[in-house]
């Protein structure tokens, strides 16, 4: 597997993707504001935002979508959020997720950023755990936020 940084060619690609998970998340991408077009189109590529692109064959297998100075709450300097990150359902078991978090620790780490921020939801515990066994804590849980029930549970991992 390959992994390279988005370009801006690769916007359909990555809309097609998110298309292809979108109700794994809660709430689903397409019904969050701006939907799966303005998450694409106004992270690719950017200054201090983009998405590192697993591909296996010339097929889209992993994403991660990152943006610098911002931990899924505010602006903060020397930190990075990751706005996106799923595997291809039917490359699933192979470690993808893992290898996306070491090329974005590698890619972020030389810089000065020195946190990486990460939300999921408490229903989802496959996620959970994930973050977890790639070294990330809880820092902190919204109850009810994604709806009765669903709290959002906000994760961090020190680069340092």
């Amino acid at each position: 597997m390959e992994i390279r940084e988005g370009l801006p060619d690769d916007l359909e690609r990555l809309i097609d993707f998110m298309e292809l998970v979108d109700n794994e998340f809660v709430p689903p991408l397409s019904l969050q504001p701006g939907g799966i077009y303005e998450r694409v189109s106004g992270n690719l590529a950017k200054v201090d935002s983009n998405f590192l692109i697993g591909e296996s064959n010339g097929r889209v297998v992993g994403v991660v979508g990152y943006r610098k100075n911002w931990n899924g709450i505010e602006e903060v300097l020397g930190e990075a959020y990751i706005s996106f990150i799923a595997v291809h359902p039917g490359y699933r078991g192979q470690n993808i997720a893992r290898l996306l978090d070491r090329a974005l620790a590698k890619k972020l780490c030389p810089g000065w950023v020195t946190h990486v921020n990460v939300t999921t939801w408490s229903t989802n515990p496959g996620a959970y755990r994930m973050y977890q066994q790639l070294g990330y804590v809880v820092s902190k849980t919204l109850k009810d936020h994604r709806g009765p029930g669903v709290d959002t549970i906000y994760f961090r991992k020190s680069l340092k």
